[in-house]
């Protein structure tokens, strides 16, 4: 078993998504952008978000919205919350690392797993410093001891490959998230994991 595993968060711990989406379509009506809406069920999640990041009153828009908006379709994935606390119980250590900023991740972190102990929640800095740069996780690892062979990222998207990659540590892929065919068909995962208990296994 692994001693260490990095989680990613969006689309991996907990569905953003739908209020994401919710977000950004009520900022394209505001800035009169009615015929780019998106569907959620539908939505390519690297396009959905380079396409918002290309306008930046849409963006500016959109992140007011969903930082004050109440996210009650934000939630955790099942099983989740169970295989968190199995693993915060075990001889192994947990932590996360993700693109979403800090003060919002931290927030969302507080609200679903506040009984996780996990030993950093890493998000992304104001110097730009993001997946798939390895600045984020080796940021954790240089305070760390263990050798890469036992540490694990856990990610839902290529983003997610990329970075462990550039990181030289083994990645697993979970199939519930916004990732695609070619995250599940790419050769560098140790595994794809389609139900939360198998994480217990790496």
């Amino acid at each position: 078993m692994k001693k260490f595993f990095i989680f990613d968060f969006d689309g991996t711990l907990v569905n953003t998504l739908d209020d994401s989406v919710i977000a950004y379509n009520e900022s394209l009506k505001i800035h009169g952008k009615y015929g780019e809406s998106v569907n959620k069920d539908c939505v390519d999640f690297d396009n959905f978000i380079e396409n918002m990041a290309k306008d930046k009153e849409v963006l500016k828009t959109y992140r007011e919205i969903y930082d004050k908006c109440n996210k009650i379709h934000t939630l955790p994935y099942p099983g989740i919350n169970s295989m968190l606390e199995k693993l915060d119980k075990s001889d192994s250590e947990v932590a996360i690392c993700s693109n979403r900023i800090q003060n919002l991740l931290d927030d969302l972190t507080g609200k679903f797993f506040s009984t996780i102990n996990f030993k950093y929640v890493i998000g992304q800095k104001m110097d730009g410093c993001r997946k798939p740069n390895p600045c984020l996780i080796n940021g954790i690892l240089n305070n760390e001891t263990y050798k890469k062979d036992e540490i694990v990222y856990i990610g839902d998207r290529m983003v997610d490959i990329e970075t462990a990659k550039n990181v030289g540590i083994d990645v697993a892929v979970v199939t519930w998230g916004q990732g695609n065919n070619k995250a599940y068909h790419d050769k560098y995962p140790i595994k794809i994991i389609r139900k939360s208990e198998e994480i217990l296994s790496l």
